[in-house]
């Protein structure tokens, strides 16, 4: 694993998972793989977990102290990868890279 070879956390790699145009549904569990590894992680259309507010609360905040990961749920696409290049740069940064 490339964390591993560069002694460094997955989660503090500058690196995002991401799917701008999904096509099935098994994307949305990709994703939950992702989060669950400490990923940032954008998925587009939004996907069905939007039903439960204590749900989303966990994907698009609160995960992000358990696990580092964070889902993104912008429907904008340029707003979106303005969030992608943000945690990119910043992931960087705290690498002095």
């Amino acid at each position: 694993m490339v964390s591993n070879a560069v002694g460094v956390p997955l989660k503090d790699l500058p690196v995002a998972a991401v799917a701008p145009e999904y096509m099935e549904q098994k994307a949305t569990i990709d994703a939950i793989f992702a989060l669950a590894l400490g990923l940032y992680t954008y998925v587009n259309p939004v996907p069905t977990v939007t039903g439960g507010p204590n749900l989303v609360k966990l994907l698009t905040q609160d995960l992000k102290n358990i696990t580092g990961g964070l889902l993104n749920v912008e429907t904008d696409a340029v707003k979106a990868v303005e969030g992608i290049l943000a945690h990119i740069e910043e992931k960087r940064r705290k690498l002095g890279l």
